[in-house]
C-alpha cells in the first residue's frame, strides 16, 4: 500500500490531524455549539476525559510493566550472585 516512508510518514500525520482537530472541538469547542446535528456527531463529553485517562493508564501500567520484565533478571542475579 505504501511505497516509500514519506508516504507513510504523511499518512500518519494526516491521521493525527484529524484526530487531534476532532478532539479539540470535541472538548473545546462543543459546549459553545447549540445545533443538535452537530452534537449528534460527538459522544458525551464525560467520555472526553474518560477515554484519554484510561489510556494513560494503560500506557503506564505498559510502561512498569516492560520494565520489570526487562530488570528482574538483573535482580535475580546479584542476590543468587551474593549467596
Amino acid at each position: 500500500m505504501f511505497d516509500s516512508d514519506r508516504k507513510k510518514g504523511k499518512a500518519v500525520l494526516i491521521l493525527t490531524s484529524v484526530l487531534f482537530l476532532y478532539y479539540t472541538v470535541w472538548v473545546i469547542g462543543l459546549p459553545f455549539i447549540d445545533d443538535d446535528r452537530l452534537k449528534s456527531l460527538f459522544y458525551s463529553h464525560d467520555l472526553a476525559l474518560v477515554i484519554p485517562a484510561s489510556l494513560g493508564l494503560i500506557f503506564i501500567g505498559g510502561l512498569i510493566l516492560f520494565t520489570v520484565y526487562h530488570v528482574k533478571p538483573y535482580l535475580f542475579y546479584k542476590i543468587k550472585k551474593a549467596e
